[in-house]
């Protein structure tokens, strides 16, 4: 009896818990889970319409301020960059996620011998997509101050 009473607890404050959560509406988790299967398939396999068909959502806004707003620009710029480094290298190193912000920072490099660039993209997820993107850049320095690394 016990037993049961514990069961029909948990399964009513399961349904409370899962009745306040909007329909579709993501978590910090399977937003993060979009936005790393995103970046891996855009930047690691460089399947790009496959990436934008499959996680990129309408109205796609942009604050890169090289970048236009749309899918468009994406779709244009970074297949002919892959192709002019066809042995860059983007390796993530650590992803953080709160609500329907995801932060990926990451080292891009040209290739495995360039030093790169530190880089911080910042993704927002609405209703399972991206719908908006934030980046800053900071170039690896060859005599840094210190010996903490970028990473």
């Amino acid at each position: 009896m016990r037993m049961k009473l514990k069961s029909l607890v948990f399964c009513v404050l399961a349904a409370a818990v899962l009745a306040g959560a909007p329909a579709g509406a993501a978590g910090p988790q399977s937003n993060k889970d979009i936005v790393v299967g995103f970046f891996r398939m855009m930047f690691q396999d460089r399947n790009f319409d496959e990436a934008v068909r499959q996680y990129i959502g309408p109205g796609y806004r942009q604050h890169n301020p090289y970048m236009r707003d749309g899918v468009e620009p994406v779709v244009d710029f970074f297949p002919a960059y892959f192709e002019q480094h066809p042995q860059s290298v983007v390796e993530i190193k650590r992803v953080i996620a709160e609500g329907d912000l995801v932060m990926i920072h990451n080292w891009w490099r040209d290739s495995p011998e360039d030093r790169g660039q530190a880089v911080v993209d910042i993704f927002r997820v609405e209703n399972g997509k991206i719908v908006e993107h934030w980046d800053v850049s900071q170039e690896i320095p060859e005599n840094p101050a210190n010996k903490n690394g970028m990473f």
